[in-house]
């Protein structure tokens, strides 16, 4: 029986050993992108210096201790509490963040947060498992010395976390109100990635961003997704990110970092190139047929800034003075559009501070409107990797997510909580803040509900409903 334990405990210490050294190796060989990860944390970002080199060299100690017959006990021990801290740490993630970060690297970086705290627990009972077998005859000292082994990694990371739980509240107050009916209907999609491409009246289009040639539309009884495939006059281009734009019935395929683009018009679905092979950019949105506007990062100056492109006669625009930088011209100046086709209007929404630009077709006649919240400007710090890749070195507070447009509201899904509002509310729920379309003058807001947590990735208003992408789920919700 004592040798049957004795290969238990081996066992497990043996399996410890191959992850603690997979999660070690897995960041140090790629440790500037993991310190980066560990400084958007909302729980560690302050401490990501020190957690990023304390838990590699504690990783690494685990491994040692473990390897020795003599010492495994210790080993065991210390894994208890490395990975009853990383357990604490996702659970507060999970359930008391406003927002849940990327992954940190390691084992966490091919699993989403829910599987990896499952895969935590199991790895804690293992642990459990190989300390009983070795401590058989003294179950006080394993009860003793496993409470206090659980309980410190609990209380440290809660008082790290504590300060930090209203960090997100700002000092404005909503004005909540419910404008969709109680019923709703969903449609499972086959995987997660999609995005509204376009629309047509309550015709929907999504791209897929793992199968860029994908177009599915969704008729307007909102009961079946239909799939094609589009085809293009040359495949001799290495894409790396592909945007579909439908404005039907035309439609773009196009990729900023090739870069490349094509149009077509449906229901054809073949797509020619546009011979535009010099134009890199970011963000590129359809406003007529063969003209768009597109974000790009000028070279000399390493700023972003808009741009108006006519693959017609194949010229474009660059305009310096629509995106104003106070830090670096590229992280705060992040953001997106929404083109609003009735008026002809491009609106711009920050990231990183409360503003939305508004502009004509043209990039002309340029205002400038802030949001509900008072939060104009966010600090942003940045390091240069070796790679030639800039990370932000602590993540900011994001204050805009994602943004729709339909008749005369202009609907933003915020990610600031006001002073009416607690982080419950938002670990269960969107935001969604109603402006009026044409001043940007704030109405009111409302909530959608959000069980699982699933990031809301894209949403398209139309008269009647608005549809969210969240997840591998589209929802549609009836306006009232």
């Amino acid at each position: 029986m004592k040798k049957i334990a004795n290969i238990i405990a081996t066992g497990i210490s043996f399996f410890l050993i191959l992850l603690f050294v997979y999660a070690s190796v897995s960041k140090l060989t790629d440790f500037e992108n993991f310190r980066a990860q560990i400084a958007q944390s909302p729980i560690l970002g302050e401490y990501a210096s020190f957690f990023s080199y304390a838990t590699i060299i504690y990783e690494i100690v685990i491994v040692l201790v473990l390897f020795f017959k003599n010492s495994r006990l210790i080993g065991l021990y210390a894994s208890l509490g490395m990975m009853s801290a990383f357990t604490v740490y996702i659970y507060l993630i999970l359930n008391f963040s406003d927002s849940i970060p990327c992954s940190c690297g390691g084992i966490l970086e091919k699993m989403d947060w829910n599987e990896h705290l499952i895969f935590n627990l199991a790895c804690i009972l293992l642990i459990i498992i190989a300390i009983n077998t070795i401590e058989s005859e003294n179950k006080k000292k394993l009860l003793a010395v496993g409470a206090w082994i659980v309980t410190l990694p609990t209380l440290l990371l809660f008082l790290i976390f504590y300060p930090h739980i209203n960090d997100n509240q700002g000092d404005f107050k909503r004005k909540m109100i419910s404008p969709l009916r109680s019923e709703f209907k969903t449609l499972q999609l086959p995987t997660d990635n999609y995005y509204f491409a376009g629309n047509h009246g309550d015709s929907l289009f999504l791209g897929h961003r793992k199968t860029p040639l994908l177009l599915s539309t969704i008729a307007p009884d909102f009961k079946s997704i239909k799939v094609d495939t589009i085809k293009l006059d040359n495949y001799k281009h290495q894409f790396v990110s592909v945007t579909i734009n439908v404005l039907y019935p035309y439609f773009s395929v196009s990729d900023g970092k090739v870069p490349i683009i094509f149009e077509g018009k449906l229901p054809s679905l073949m797509a020619y190139d546009t011979g535009i092979n010099r134009l890199y950019f970011s963000r590129f949105y359809m406003l007529s047929p063969h003209q768009y506007v597109f974000k790009t990062m000028l070279v000399k100056t390493k700023e972003s800034e808009l741009g108006i492109l006519n693959t017609a006669t194949k010229k474009y625009l660059i305009f310096p003075d629509v995106l104003k930088t106070n830090v670096d011209g590229v992280f705060d100046t992040d953001g997106d559009m929404t083109i609003d086709h009735k008026n002809k209007k491009i609106n711009y929404t920050h990231f990183y501070r409360n503003e939305i630009i508004t502009a004509d077709f043209d990039l002309g006649n340029i205002k400038r409107k802030r949001t509900v919240d008072s939060l104009s400007h966010t600090a942003i710090e940045t390091k240069t990797l070796e790679n030639g890749q800039t990370k932000l070195l602590r993540s900011p507070r994001v204050v805009n997510q994602i943004q729709t447009v339909s008749g005369d509201k202009f609907y933003n899904v915020s990610k600031m909580r006001g002073q009416n509002e607690t982080y419950k509310d938002f670990r269960n729920n969107d935001v969604v803040d109603i402006y009026n379309n044409a001043t940007k003058k704030y109405l009111y807001s409302f909530y959608i509900r959000n069980d699982k947590r699933n990031k809301i990735k894209s949403i398209r208003s139309t008269k009647y409903y608005l549809y969210v992408i969240s997840g591998n789920n589209i929802t549609r919700y009836t306006f009232k």
